[in-house]
């Protein structure tokens, strides 16, 4: 018989392009996935952070500061620190794109900070190297539905202090007479606050200003199921409902949500239970009056301030008070 040698060296000559393609498949292009994921993770997060301080502070007029926050954000999601950013581009006055690249330095690539991913296998077969972008949007707003703490404040509050500069502490009884309207010719609007119907076993309603009329509890009784929430609540700043008109005053009456605002918690007296009464004696009315805050009270207190929720499970499309919610639309 022939002699075979050199036999398997003619056939690994002959599956060295397949066997080259295939390496590139396994590796280079699973590396171009990973980098493609983490790009995306940047990109995700600069989108947010950006929208956030849009709705903040209008960073929006300062691209170079967005790149910036942006760049950071993007190179803390990436495994080697390094990514381009292009320069944001606001499409309306409530969304920002952030568009990521990969970056490779000199000492992995011939041009320092050059835009593609080198391939060392797939160059063999033609292909040096490729271009890794990726990229998100986020849209930020009022809210328009979502999960919140089931109490109402009402429009009358906001206005009084709301809408100032450097808003102060504010004690909002639950029998205050104070009333308001939004037009000259508009029906008052009750002050105050007021209860609403929670979600079964829960601590929370879901309210949607698509269907404003939300059922009330009365405003005497402290919730139930909230000894949780209540425990953690005090120096928190939550997005609660702002009511422009009630009906009945009771377990059947209604509550009709305007907005919501953002107002951050510093003490309440629901009761009398160690729960449900942690006062602030800094805030109003527990100063100036000796007794506004001792015996059957029943007020919460804090201070509405500018405020943006990061929540998937809010909406937007509401009225914008003080408070937004930035969401991820691409």
């Amino acid at each position: 018989m022939r002699s075979e040698r050199g036999a398997s060296a003619v056939m690994v000559g002959i599956l060295m392009i397949p066997l080259l393609g295939f390496l590139a498949i396994a590796i280079d292009v699973g590396a171009l996935y990973a980098e493609k994921a983490q790009l995306q993770n940047g990109a995700d997060a600069a989108a947010i952070a950006i929208a956030r301080n849009c709705a903040i502070d209008g960073l929006c007029n300062s691209p170079t500061t967005a790149v910036t926050q942006a760049q950071s954000f993007a190179n803390a999601n990436s495994n080697d620190g390094t990514s381009n950013v292009l320069t944001p581009t606001f499409h309306t006055s409530s969304s920002v794109p952030t568009t990521t690249s990969v970056r490779v330095e000199a000492s992995t690539r011939e041009t320092s900070g050059a835009n593609a991913l080198s391939h060392p296998f797939a160059r063999m077969i033609g292909t040096d190297s490729t271009t890794v972008k990726a990229a998100a949007t986020a849209t930020w707003g009022g809210p328009q539905s979502g999960p919140v703490f089931p109490l109402a404040l009402s429009y009358c509050e906001f206005l009084a202090t709301g809408l100032l500069p450097t808003p102060g502490l504010v004690t909002i009884r639950y029998d205050e007479n104070k009333t308001c309207k939004k037009t000259p010719s508009s029906a008052d609007i009750p002050g105050g606050f007021g209860w609403l119907d929670q979600l079964a076993n829960t601590c929370e309603v879901q309210v949607d200003l698509a269907d404003a009329s939300v059922g009330s509890n009365p405003g005497n009784n402290p919730p139930k199921y909230c000894d949780a929430v209540l425990a953690g609540l005090e120096n928190q700043t939550i997005l609660i409902p702002v009511f422009d008109a009630s009906t009945n005053p009771g377990d059947t009456g209604t509550f009709h949500i305007y907005a919501f605002a953002s107002f951050t918690v510093t003490g309440w007296k629901f009761g009398n239970g160690a729960l449900l009464n942690n006062v602030d004696p800094s805030a109003p009315a527990c100063i100036d009056k000796a007794k506004a805050c001792a015996g059957n009270a029943r007020f919460i207190q804090g201070k509405f301030e500018r405020w943006v929720e990061v929540d998937p499970d809010f909406v937007l499309g509401g009225p914008t008070l003080n408070g937004f919610v930035v969401r991820l639309t691409k």
